[in-house]
C-alpha cells in the first residue's frame, strides 16, 4: 500500500483529541512530549483567520497568526510540523 507522505495516517497513533479551549500550542507541545503522534488545535472560524496577518515570532521561534486587535489567534512551531491538525 502506498501512502501520501503529506497526509496524516491515523492507524495505531496516539492522538490529542480536539477539546474546547485546550488546543493551544503549550498543550499541543506537552502532548507531543508525552508521546502523542498527532495533535489538534482549537477550532477556529474562517472569517477570523482570513483577517489575520502571518507573523514570524523570532523570540519564541513560532509563526503567529495575529488578528487586527493584536490578539494571537493561532500559533505554531517547527516541533509540531506535520503533526498538527488545523481545524477551521
Amino acid at each position: 500500500m502506498i501512502l501520501n507522505s503529506l497526509s496524516l495516517c491515523y492507524h495505531n497513533k496516539l492522538i490529542l483529541a480536539p477539546m474546547v479551549r485546550v488546543g493551544t500550542l503549550p498543550m499541543r507541545l506537552l502532548a507531543l512530549d508525552y508521546g502523542a503522534d498527532i495533535v489538534y488545535c482549537e477550532e477556529l472560524i474562517d472569517l477570523k483567520m482570513i483577517q489575520c496577518k502571518r507573523v514570524v515570532n523570532e523570540v519564541l521561534s513560532t509563526v503567529d497568526f495575529v488578528a487586527p486587535d493584536d490578539r494571537v489567534v493561532f500559533r505554531t512551531c517547527e516541533r509540531e510540523q506535520n503533526r498538527v491538525v488545523f481545524q477551521m
